[in-house]
């Protein structure tokens, strides 16, 4: 294999350049600013871990999770190259939560429920990310979180480790500071590569004291640091914002939506803007073009997708958000179009170039749903594409026509 494919194989996946290859981990996260820097393609026809490589791009149906559920964290772990739903729950009903972590397995295309225990039940909500640096090995960290039908939060910082298959729970005097008062959830969160040592951090903007208000603090955490010394305090948030769609492009943390607490109930909003973690300011971005929350947004190929959500009618929506750094723009459609079932509060996440996985949340009715979807870019037959259910705010780009469907006004729960 040549030195440059030996490149665009790591760099494919941002994570795999702080696994493997230092040196080329800056020019890794540059071509993730600036896609196919590279000029990328598979450098065997078998592909890469996660599989071969598909065209043209689509959506497909993937397997049922083991149990419907909602409020679960998506993570895609790249040491293995499988997908993890944390936490999260099967009802509103009390005792209905989940006690250990799903995994999906892409290459025999099966779930499985895994051995590793919670330490709590209040695994609603959390904010989790994979963690790491050059001599630090990687994890899924989980911050907070709270239980069903429950109006309290912990503060709680855990870790998984897939390859073993445990969980470990960090002392006390680290748990999220955010949370002083006990009925705070986190906000919207992402990793970020920082420090000279190029370790991976985790930034949670904003949160949800329950049934209160929504939160303006942001938190970074640094894994490696000593006891009681791993948060660390920067600027707030521009508004208050909770169950916020944020990921990392290049040297910023985007914002696109997030939901709001008013009038007593939760609200979608069109909320946006860019924090930078380095300078520890906020810059203003264009708005997204609908109002949306409870949902992720992930980081593909230098572009920020905001993954359906809200729940203010006509959401929750199917919509795939398309946000470019590099023009300040929105636009929906390519290169990921809508998925097929409008749903919210569910698991995703991205290897961030060739695929994206989702599955559970509410669907359109308020009811907790098991369903799978996988998006592959790039042979496979291609499937009829989902028309976006629209949401009602302003356009920037031609849409899809809306989709309204009458339900009954949603009840906050935590």
């Amino acid at each position: 294999m040549t030195t440059l494919h030996l490149k665009k194989s790591i760099c494919r996946s941002p994570w795999r350049c702080s696994l493997l290859f230092i040196p080329l981990l800056l020019e890794c996260f540059g071509l993730w600013a600036s896609p196919n820097a590279f000029g990328v393609n598979p450098p065997l026809p078998g592909g890469y871990p996660e599989g071969p490589i598909c065209s043209p791009p689509s959506w497909n149906a993937g397997p049922d999770l083991p149990s419907v559920g909602v409020r679960s964290v998506g993570v895609y772990f790249p040491p293995n190259g499988k997908f993890y739903a944390m936490g999260g729950r099967s009802s509103d009903s009390a005792g209905s939560d989940f006690t250990h972590p799903f995994e999906y397995d892409s290459v025999s295309n099966t779930w499985i429920t895994k051995s590793a225990t919670y330490p709590d039940n209040q695994v609603n909500n959390m904010a989790c990310a994979v963690l790491c640096g050059i001599d630090f090995p990687c994890r899924i960290y989980c911050v907070g979180g709270s239980a069903a039908g429950q109006t309290t939060a912990t503060a709680r910082v855990f870790y998984y480790d897939p390859v073993a298959d445990t969980i470990t729970t960090l002392t006390g005097a680290d748990n999220w500071p955010g949370d002083s008062s006990g009925t705070i959830l986190p906000g919207g969160f992402a990793p970020f590569v920082g420090g000279l040592d190029l370790s991976i951090r985790l930034y949670i903007l904003g949160g949800f004291d329950i049934n209160v208000a929504s939160t303006n603090q942001i938190w970074e955490f640094e894994p490696r640091a000593a006891v009681g010394s791993k948060w660390t305090q920067r600027v707030n948030t521009p508004v208050g914002i909770m169950y916020a769609p944020t990921s990392t492009i290049g040297d910023g943390i985007y914002v696109g939506g997030g939901s709001d607490f008013q009038g007593g109930t939760v609200v979608d909003t069109i909320n946006s803007f860019r924090f930078d973690p380095i300078a520890n300011t906020i810059s203003s971005i264009a708005p997204i073009p609908r109002a949306t929350g409870e949902t992720r947004a992930l980081s593909f190929n230098g572009q920020m997708l905001v993954m359906g959500g809200g729940r203010v009618a006509p959401n929750p929506s199917n919509e795939v958000d398309i946000y470019d750094p590099g023009t300040n723009t929105w636009t929906t459609g390519s290169p990921v179009p809508a998925f097929t079932t409008a749903r919210r509060n569910f698991p995703t996440d991205t290897d961030g170039t060739t695929r994206i996985w989702l599955a559970g949340g509410y669907d359109n009715t308020g009811v907790p749903v098991a369903s799978m979807e996988i998006f592959c870019q790039g042979g496979g037959t291609p499937t009829p594409t989902a028309t976006a259910t629209a949401t009602a705010t302003a356009t920037v780009t031609p849409r899809s026509t809306p989709i309204p469907r009458p339900r009954p006004t949603p009840v906050p729960r935590p």
